[in-house]
């Protein structure tokens, strides 16, 4: 179905009646970009950095302003560049000096010289709409250079990006560690309990969905802005933080080549380590008879497996299965030793990396081009794993008036990802899951040589899901200067996003009798699904400044705009005539079709009024009126302001310590957020549609329209306000550089539920703004940088931040504990104190009445210490007030987040080192089912595989052993409970990345037109320190299908070159 792309319904939702304030502009993409920005008065220009004492400045580096074109000076402190004459400025900078910008205006020759000092604060800062200089800052912000994401080995900048600023806190998805797997974003912890809660992205002034598909090569900064104060001018979308992304642009200069790649090798950090066949047998036995059953492994089967381990070539792997015997036995009767894992994984797989940009111009045009390629194979033995993603970037600027300039940016990406086994829910971590419920002696593959039964390799090699995502992104931009400081700027984006997969399971062969005749899988089917989003958005804004005596004041306002709609469409029909033929039209079974479409608007009007006397006297006003289509027409628009105030004491004419302390910035500011992360149509009553698979009525499946339930039309804004308390400080001639902040977040009027209802009603209870939470948190970040001798240079970085949420209202009368509660922190993990494990019959006739949990109890079980003294054990009525003997044990919230960056230059070679990690964090693991087996082994639930650290379990030779008495049944849980005893300190410290590289000689390279050359060797994930069980990574201990289940993170060795020319 074709539908008209139209603003006006979502518009006039929100209330705008003049659809004339937003602006087309025609996006008109030049074919020639090389040949518009031809350079004018291109030469080379050289010179000499020196020190103001006059030692030469080796290593020094210089950038033609406003471009990517640098270079560094020699052991003697000169240089060559090639710039435009005429109106190009080189950005002179050496670790430990103050950074000076110097107009070339004509010269052939430059000799500078730098001060003792640094010139960090002289750094220009991107914020919203606009930037500032970082020493004018009064809000809480964080500039990183996109140079902190290069020559990385990793699928997505967010992972560059873990740990690289204070509480910008960064976690793998449940995707885990696999090809293209993306991450998790979050400024300043906890910030609703409803909707994602995630931060707000912006590229190149443009909002997006996420970041996960830009290129690094591509990026020239990253902004977090953290407070109200700084997030304010954004509106509805930035309640809890901004990441701002900044791209490259070109420059008046010598067209510049630039080419960047990367080759590596992967290998997952952590596998857990499963037994072999006979170790498994032999503790499945001991677990059989605790839980009062006959053996599971008899002495012959025993024998079976012991002679199939000592000769797996003259020993087959099964059976005959007794009962039948023209099939092969199933399960417990086999006697192979597969470890699973490692038959479902590979030891490692590669990846690589390929960008390649050009840019440069004239006076009048100017251009960046980058392309990107990137590609990353996956660990799964059988079947066809992989991820690519193509990447072009197009900025194009130009300025035919002093008085005009305009741009033209075109973002484009491709992702494909393949994988087998859809079967599994797409979910490659569902591997994990399947490998422990395989008992080691069940065989991979039957006797004959045919896939086993017990193994469904058979579903992984004949099944196949393909992804693929397309995106592209075209912004023209205007701005106008009509008079001296007073700009107009207008843009407009257009974004289309289209999106489709593919799954299929084969016919295949779902097992093999003795004879090798094949038993076919006869649930194949194909189903595919489509999706497309069309983003519309423009802003329009004026800003003026002016300085007058010391006195400086700017203003900006504007107005923004956003439209999103919608289309998906899924089929999906089983039984395909041909397995070559995967598609819909060409299968003859069941058959489901579904599709949705949705649409929402945004649209705001933003100010801010920056002063400040001297770049002393510091203050700051943001202002935003938004409205939504996603609430009631009478609560769809609020007003969010903020105000943030700094006192610069170092610049006091008083302040005689200058050149000991030579910045000392006190901040504050306090402001509110209005968040619209919420689904569309919460406040109208919708109907589900569908088809009934039960009931077939003249041999066709019915459709169905479900009745509407309950709806609120009070629903409005949640409101995140902030308060922001800061300190910036630099010391001997900012060397030593340090931040501080600190900040509490309360977010009101959060959706909650409502107060219960009679079940004969037949609906459920609508959403309410009837919940709080409060978090609160401080980031710390201390930087060195020195210069110990001509050639030696070094610098580091500490960050530390914490964060802590709590729950100041909610909807839960009694108190009860499976949802939230008043006064509740986020993250609280209940559970028994343990007193230890019962060794002595006197230990079970002294102890508490253990039998709401199970009924009998004896040595080897565990003893839970009670705590309200009633002689019982239970869990009292499960409430906040009457909790039983369940307590708070630990909080699985990650606390005192840190990062530490050293590096070293000497000569041409630089090594730069980065330690991330979490100071405290618990883990308690699973324990229903087999989500535990992991941790626990013996888990009563389908399936349970053994691993070597759960084979330290109590017997009677045994009873220092960690883990409790084992059972084969579900008796096992009673021992399994959340507990002290079995808390697992999370915390880590890794090594996330080391990079060494050697840059050539420009006496080498420049001969032969390379003007920069260097090699470097790169490694990620290369060791963790943590004391948490070894089955676990400390950064992956969830999963959908239990505790450690994903897709287990990369260990990566790379190595690549980067060559400009």
């Amino acid at each position: 179905m074709k539908r008209k792309c139209s603003f006006k319904f979502p518009i006039r939702e929100i209330g705008l009646k003049h659809e004339a304030l937003l602006l087309r502009m025609v996006l008109v993409l030049a074919s020639a970009f090389l040949t518009m920005g031809v350079a004018q008065g291109q030469a080379l220009v050289s010179g000499v950095v020196r020190a103001v004492e006059g030692q030469p400045l080796p290593g020094a580096s210089i950038s033609v302003a406003g471009t990517d074109r640098q270079t560094r000076a020699d052991s003697d402190g000169h240089f060559r560049i090639t710039t435009n004459q005429a109106t190009d400025s080189l950005v002179v900078s050496f670790v430990g000096y103050v950074s000076k910008t110097i107009p070339i205006g004509g010269a052939t020759y430059l000799e500078i010289t730098l001060e003792a000092g640094s010139g960090q604060l002289d750094e220009v800062i991107v914020v919203g709409y606009g930037t500032q200089k970082k020493i004018n800052l009064t809000g809480s912000v964080a500039q990183m250079d996109g140079e902190i994401l290069q020559n990385r080995a990793v699928s997505n900048i967010g992972q560059a990006l873990q740990g690289a600023a204070g509480n910008l806190n960064i976690s793998p998805s449940g995707e885990g560690g696999g090809p293209g797997a993306v991450v998790n974003y979050n400024i300043r912890g906890a910030t609703t309990l409803s909707g994602s809660g995630s931060p707000f992205f912006v590229v190149d002034g443009v909002p997006v969905e996420n970041i996960n598909h830009l290129n690094a090569a591509d990026i020239q900064s990253v902004t977090v802005l953290k407070d109200a104060a700084s997030s304010t001018i954004y509106g509805a979308r930035a309640a809890y933080g901004v990441i701002l992304i900044t791209t490259k642009t070109g420059s008046a200069a010598k067209t510049i080549i630039s080419y960047r790649n990367n080759f590596g090798f992967n290998e997952a950090t952590r596998i857990p380590d499963q037994v072999n066949s006979l170790e498994f047998a032999e503790a499945y036995n001991i677990a059989s008879l605790n839980a009062g059953q006959s053996p599971m492994f008899t002495a012959e089967h025993i024998d079976r497996i012991r002679a199939y381990m000592a000769d797996p070539i003259n020993t087959p792997s099964n059976i005959p299965n007794p009962n039948n015997p023209d099939f092969w036995s199933y399960a417990t009767l086999e006697n192979d030793n597969v470890d699973w894992i490692r038959a479902i994984f590979k030891p490692g797989t590669e990846n690589q990396k390929h960008d390649l940009s050009v840019s440069g111009g004239g006076e009048k045009v100017t251009y960046y081009v980058g392309l990107g390629r990137f590609n990353e194979g996956g660990l799964l033995r059988y079947g066809d794993e992989k991820f690519n993603r193509w990447t072009v970037t197009n900025n194009l600027t130009f300025k035919p008036l002093k008085w005009l300039r305009g741009d033209i940016r075109l973002r484009y990406h491709r992702e494909n990802k393949n994988i087998p086994s859809p079967g599994h829910n797409n979910n490659i971590g569902n591997w994990m899951h399947f490998a422990s419920t395989r008992f080691p002696n069940w065989a991979l593959k039957d006797p004959n040589g045919n896939w086993a039964l017990t193994s469904e390799m058979g579903r992984q090699w004949e099944g196949r899901g393909i992804f693929r995502d397309d995106m592209l992104n075209l912004t023209g931009a205007l701005e106008l200067e009509p008079i001296r400081d007073w700009k107009i700027n207008m843009d407009y984006t257009y974004r289309l996003t289209n999106a489709k997969s593919s799954s299929q399971i084969k016919p295949f062969a779902w097992e093999h009798t003795v004879a090798g005749e094949p038993i076919m899988n006869v649930n194949n089917f194909y189903a595919t699904d489509m999706s497309q989003q069309l983003y519309n958005t423009g802003n329009i804004y004026t800003s003026y400044q002016r300085v007058v005596g010391g006195h400086f004041i700017g203003a900006m306002t504007g107005f923004q705009l956003e439209l999103t709609e919608f289309d998906y469409l899924y089929g999906m029909k089983r039984d395909l005539i041909s397995p070559n033929l995967p598609s819909i039209g060409v299968a003859t079974g069941d058959s489901d079709t579904r599709d949705q479409l949705t649409h929402w608007a945004n649209m705001g009007f933003f100010g801010r009024l920056n002063y400040n006397f001297n770049e002393t006297y510091l203050a700051e006003v943001n202002f935003r009126y938004d409205g939504t289509s996603k609430f009631p027409s009478d609560r769809r628009f609020g007003f969010f302001p903020s105000i943030s105030l700094g006192y610069n004491i170092a610049n006091e004419n008083f302040w005689s310590i200058k050149d000991k302390v030579g910045l000392l910035k006190l901040r504050a500011s306090y402001g509110s957020l209005g968040n619209q992360d919420v689904p569309n149509y919460l406040y109208l009553n919708t109907m589900g549609i569908g088809t009934r698979y039960a009931y077939i009525l003249g041999n066709e499946l019915p459709n169905y329209l479900a009745a509407p339930g309950l709806v609120s039309q009070n629903l409005t804004w949640e409101t995140a306000t902030t308060i922001n308390l800061g300190v910036d400080a630099a010391f001997l001639q900012n060397r030593l550089t340090t931040s501080l902040d600190w900040y509490t977040r309360t977010t009101t009027n959060m959706f909650g539920p409502a107060n219960a209802l009679p079940a004969s009603l037949g609906a459920a209870v609508p959403l309410l703004n009837n919940a709080d939470l409060q978090t609160k948190g401080f980031e710390l970040a201390i930087g060195w940088n020195d210069r110990v001798q001509e050639q030696f240079a070094y610098r580091v970085q500490l960050i530390l931040s914490d964060n802590v949420g709590k729950v100041i209202r909610y909807n839960n009368p009694t108190g009860i504990l499976s949802t939230y509660y008043e006064g509740q922190r986020i993250g609280e993990i209940w559970g028994y104190e343990t007193e230890g494990i019962i060794q002595q019959d006197a230990d079970v006739e002294r102890m508490a009445d253990q039998s709401y949990i199970w009924g009998t109890w004896g040595l080897g079980d565990m003893m839970y210490k009670d705590q309200n003294g009633d002689g019982k054990i239970d869990i009292g009525d499960n409430t906040h007030a009457n909790p039983g003997d369940l307590k708070v044990i630990g909080n699985s919230s990650s606390r005192y987040n840190f990062s530490t960056r050293l590096g070293v230059t000497w000569k041409s070679f630089d090594v730069d080192l980065f330690i991330q990690g979490v100071m405290k964090r618990d883990f308690s693991p699973a324990y229903h089912g087999n989500a535990g087996v992991f941790y626990w082994g013996f888990t009563g639930g389908y399936g349970s595989n053994l691993y070597r650290e759960t084979l330290d379990f109590w017997t009677p030779s045994n009873t220092d052993a960690f883990l409790p008495k084992p059972y084969n049944s579900g008796e096992v849980r009673k021992n399994q409970q959340s507990q002290t005893r079995y808390l697992e300190n999370a915390a880590y410290a890794r090594l996330k990345n080391i990079q060494i590289g050697y840059t050539l000689p420009a006496s080498l390279t420049n001969p032969i037109s390379i003007t920069n050359l260097r090699l470097f060797v790169s490694g990620e994930n290369l060791y963790t320190l943590s004391s948490i069980q070894k089955n676990f990574d400390p950064e992956l201990t969830g999963g959908s299908w239990g505790s450690g289940k994903v897709y287990p993170l990369m260990r990566t060795f790379s190595f690549g070159v980067n060559v400009d020319f």
